[in-house]
Parts: structure tokens; sequence; C-alpha cells
């Protein structure tokens, strides 16, 4: 039961403070904040204490794989979005998730994942930083039922990846691990608010997050049997935001 209440509280605190920073310092930072692998870090901690390391470690090839999904479908839906609204493309996008997600885990590779990860968040930052800048727009007014209801989406989204784990396997609850329970709610919201150059921005800082999220598996593979789960999910976690804030510093300079 104890598990049970830190889902119901970590999460949702997570959303509301992620969601503060993206409405006051813009969705670039939001979308940094959200696509450190926040949620994957606590997906994969419930799993080694839920299931056991040896079980999340089986899960890491499918969570690279699902991150290659991720970005793909963030991806289709960037140039979805180019002749669809938003509810249509939303739908596809999740659609394209969960074949691409499959086709990664079941029919792909590691290295394969990796590569194809790593080329879709160049094509992202490329691509993204091409729609109008965000801080061109009026800000868009605060609504009361926002936030909750990303924090409600987020929660739960959470709670069913996390426990229905023992029924689907180490594969594909690493294939769900990655899911963007905080980003995707963000993405689309940003898209409804702001338009297509709110939503880029929160793409753009996903995608440079994402490569923190595939040092933060690499680490934690290589980790978890020697250093426990709590040492080796801080270090992974650590220098995630390291690569990430280094990452971003580089391209803001370029």
């Amino acid at each position: 039961m104890t598990l049970f209440y830190l889902k119901l509280i970590v999460t949702p605190l997570l959303m509301w403070a992620i969601s503060l920073a993206s409405r006051r310092w813009g969705g670039l930072l939001g979308g940094l904040l959200s696509g450190l692998p926040i949620t994957s870090a606590l997906v994969m901690t419930f799993l080694c204490l839920e299931q056991g390391t040896a079980f999340a470690l089986g899960a890491v090839p499918g969570a690279l794989g699902g991150l290659a999904a991720v970005q793909a479908t963030y991806t289709f839906y960037l140039f979805a979005t180019r002749r669809l609204g938003i509810t249509p493309a939303v739908l596809l996008a999740m659609l394209f998730y969960g074949l691409a997600a499959h086709a990664f885990t079941h029919w792909g590779s590691l290295h394969l994942s990796i590569a194809v990860a790593l080329l879709l968040i160049g094509v992202l930052i490329r691509v993204s930083g091409r729609e109008p800048r965000p801080d061109t727009l009026v800000r868009p007014r605060n609504r009361i039922w926002e936030i909750p209801l990303r924090m409600v989406s987020a929660t739960s989204l959470l709670m069913v990846t996390t426990s229905l784990a023992n029924w689907l396997g180490p594969a594909t609850s690493g294939m769900l691990a990655p899911i963007p329970v905080i980003a995707w709610p963000l993405v689309v919201f940003a898209h409804v608010q702001n338009g297509r150059a709110g939503m880029a921005a929160m793409v753009r800082g996903n995608a440079i997050g994402a490569v923190g999220v595939i040092a933060f598996y690499l680490l934690l593979a290589g980790l978890l049997d020697a250093w426990g789960v709590a040492i080796a999910i801080s270090l992974a976690m650590l220098c995630a935001v390291i690569l990430t804030v280094g990452l971003a510093a580089v391209l803001r300079r370029g």
C-alpha cells in the first residue's frame, strides 16, 4: 500500500511543478523538464521494488524501444498537425505509438532502438527550431481546471503502467516505461493554448531531454546489480540531468 500512495502523491506533484515552470518560463523549459527521465525513473523504481531488479533489467531493452517510438510519435505529430486538427492528430499519434513501440520492442534490437532514437532526436531539434518563436505570442489565459486535469491524466497512466507490469511481462512493461506521462499532456495543452509555436518548443525540449533518457537506461542497466536500486537510479538520473543541461546550453549557443 505504501508504493500505491507514493504513486498517488509523487506523480501529480511532479506534473504540478513542471506545469507551473512551463507557465512561468515557457514551453522550452517545460519540455526540458518533462523530457528528463522522471517518468522512466518512477516506473523503473516501482518495477524494481514490486517485481525485482531482474525484471527491471529485462525491461531496459523494451524501454529503449519505447523511447524510439516516443520520438517517432512526436515526429509524426509535428508533421501531422500541419494538415490535421489537434484531436485527430492526437488519436493517430497514439495509434502510431502503439504500432511503433510494438515493432521496436519485438522485432528490433537495442542498438537499432538507440540509433533510431538519436536520429529522430536530431530531426525533431532541427524541425522544431524552424517553427515561429513562442515568445512572440500572447500569454494564454490560465484555466482553473487545466493543471488538475494534467495531474489526473499523468497519475492514471503511471498507475495503469505499473499495475499491469506483472501481467504484461518485462518487455512490454519496459516499452511502456518511457511513455511521456508528463510530457504528452504538456505538448497537447501547449498546442491548444499557444499554437504550433508553443507545441514545437515543448517538443524541442523533450527531444533534448531524450538524450538524457538514453543515458539513464544504459547507466541503470550497468549499475543496478552492482550498486542497488537507490544508488543506481540516483546516479543514472544525475547523469541524465547533466547531459540534458549541457546539450541544451550548447544548442542555445548555436
